[in-house]
């Protein structure tokens, strides 16, 4: 049953030092529970409702309500990866891990539903979600959960621009099996890492399909790992991948799997369909090539991807958002939510 603490509703709270605080508290995938509780505590304390959806022991997503099932959603994640720079403020600009990906976004949804619920809005929830920079398993268990809204809003660091296209994810490892022997009489052995090197070359030198609104399908090697000793033939070898889809995601596994020899086995880790999604007439939009939670949670309800910052310092030691652009973001959400027409 959904947690409800009734207290006397207290003023939004300042939207850089909430962005400030949430950057400030790690929350790296599978360790989301700090963060969480810090989000509830204050949603609590205004008087809102707020509901754990269970995903695992001690992890949660977070749905902050008036009490009263939303039609909109704004939604976001509150993991991150690892590392980043400092969190602090300097001349108008936050720093830090999750600045722009997305806890920044996570703070100006949060001031935005507090305004709404104060111009007697009382159908629009806040759903915060674990787990989206790995299997988005948050998403998966939410969309399995909740009952499903008119349209959701995906706060993901857009340049503050809408997406009307993002591509498909294919993320997998593949594992190989060699024999160890003296690396001066190689026949006597068979080297994992020298299978693996040429799966790998012929993945890469691969044909695979674009999309005019797309663009390309692109493969990455992130992680090469294997072997023992350079004067032994490696007994085993293993490599991380992740592919950005501009055409079918099952039709993509089939073609790679068709690739592999035998004794080359594959664990898919995430799979997701390119998406197309409504844009608000009038308004500027783009194709983003990264990954984010819109597949998983398409079954709740219409999705708009919308946020501040640039995809292009997240996961960087200099990842950064402007407060100007966390207001403006904060802005067109509220501008959305009382807006319907403004949603095809």
């Amino acid at each position: 049953m959904p947690k409800q603490i009734s207290l006397a509703a207290k003023t939004t709270p300042q939207l850089a030092d909430l962005a400030l605080s949430l950057v400030r508290i790690p929350s790296e995938s599978g360790c989301e529970a700090a963060v969480a509780r810090f989000i509830e505590s204050l949603a609590s304390s205004h008087d809102f409702v707020c509901e754990h959806i269970l995903v695992e022991e001690n992890r949660w997503n977070l749905l902050i309500t008036t009490g009263s099932h939303p039609k909109t959603l704004l939604t976001t994640h509150i993991d991150t990866v690892p590392g980043g720079p400092e969190p602090r403020i300097e001349n108008g600009i936050l720093w830090g891990r999750g600045s722009c990906d997305a806890k920044g976004i996570a703070a100006a949804m949060f001031c935005a539903l507090c305004d709404l619920r104060s111009a007697d809005r009382h159908d629009v929830g806040l759903l915060l979600v674990v787990g989206e920079e790995t299997r988005s398993d948050g998403a998966k268990v939410a969309a399995k959960k909740l009952a499903p809204v008119k349209r959701f809003i995906n706060g993901e660091p857009t340049e503050l621009q809408f997406v009307s296209g993002q591509k498909g994810v294919l993320k997998f490892s593949l594992r190989t099996i060699g024999k160890c022997a003296h690396s001066g009489y190689p026949e006597l052995g068979h080297s994992a890492v020298h299978t693996l090197l040429d799966v790998l070359q012929k993945l890469l030198a691969e044909a695979w399909p674009c999309d005019q609104r797309l663009g390309k399908t692109l493969v990455n090697v992130g992680v090469i790992e294997g072997g023992i000793a350079a004067n032994v033939t490696a007994p085993s070898a293993g490599a991380q991948i992740i592919m950005r889809l501009a055409a079918s995601a099952e039709q993509t596994e089939e073609r790679v799997r068709s690739l592999l020899p035998p004794n080359v086995t594959i664990d898919i880790e995430s799979i997701s369909h390119p998406q197309f999604l409504n844009v608000p007439p009038g308004e500027k939009s783009i194709v983003v090539g990264y990954g984010s939670d819109v597949p998983h949670l398409r079954p709740l309800g219409e999705p708009l991807m919308y946020g501040p910052g640039s995809i292009h310092v997240a996961h960087t030691d200099h990842e950064h958002v402007s407060l100007a652009d966390l207001e403006t973001a904060r802005q067109k959400y509220i501008q959305l939510c009382l807006e319907e027409s403004a949603i095809p």
